[in-house]
């Protein structure tokens, strides 16, 4: 019999620290949230900065398999700099064991030789591996392969499961905007909301605003992206947006 899939948060954020300690203090308190929750991470495989700290964080109070992060070939050596060496990568490969059990809850599959066995539209140079720091680490051929692959964790994740935005630069809002355009286009049906530490997502709630107002973006679209201040404000709201999707018939 199979089990229900696990809730899991999508975060994107930063690579970078931040210039105020309140950026990494909120990281570790998401991560403690998702503890006390059961809820498991997807991310992009950074270990550096605030996402880093988050899967760090997590993996040491749930256990390595609270957390996959999907990182492309390329961006290894950027943004996983502890393990970017060819040979370092290597060595991880030989020491994982690759779990079956949670590859399938987790829609993976793999083989002995710890390739990833995907359908056949899927990214044939996928590898997971194991990193006992920072969990369960999928390897891709690209970016928008990640892209998709962190997606679709999220969208077959339990209930309360959605995208959230700790602070963070360019690719951090180009993820989170992604995100809410493809629940516009029904591609999933989660809900996305930022932390904002500090105030630093003001600017992009209030642009939304203001296309909204500008009839650019529709009145139900706007509340696809929510905010809070909290940490322990997320779990709720992502299970409010789920809650309000089914009372409106999907329409949220």
């Amino acid at each position: 019999m199979s089990s229900s899939p696990s809730t899991r948060i999508c975060l994107f954020s930063g690579s970078s620290p931040g210039a105020s300690p309140a950026h990494l203090a909120a990281a570790r308190s998401l991560a403690k949230t998702m503890h006390e929750h059961g809820i498991h991470l997807v991310y992009g495989g950074s270990t550096t900065g605030l996402i880093g700290e988050v899967a760090r964080t997590l993996v040491q109070l749930s256990g390595k398999d609270a957390v996959i992060g999907v990182i492309p070939s390329s961006l290894l050596g950027k943004e996983r700099p502890d393990t970017g060496s060819a040979g370092e990568k290597e060595e991880a490969e030989e020491q994982t064991k690759l779990p079956g059990n949670w590859a399938k809850r987790m829609g993976l599959t793999s083989n002995k030789g710890g390739k990833l066995e995907t359908e056949p539209s899927e990214d044939k140079k996928a590898k997971l591996l194991l990193d006992k720091e920072y969990g369960h680490v999928l390897i891709v051929s690209d970016i928008q392969a990640r892209k998709k692959k962190m997606m679709e964790l999220t969208r077959d994740g339990g209930p309360g499961s959605g995208f959230v935005a700790l602070s963070g630069g360019i690719g951090t809002i180009d993820e989170l905007m992604e995100m809410v355009s493809l629940n516009q286009m029904g591609a999933h049906k989660r809900g996305a909301c930022v932390l904002n530490v500090n105030g630093f997502w003001d600017g992009l709630l209030a642009w939304i605003e203001h296309a909204a107002k500008e009839k650019f973006v529709r009145g139900n679209s706007k509340h696809i992206l929510g905010n809070v201040t909290e940490a322990g404000e997320v779990v709720g709201w992502l299970r409010g947006y789920e809650e309000g999707r089914k009372r409106e018939g999907g329409k949220k």
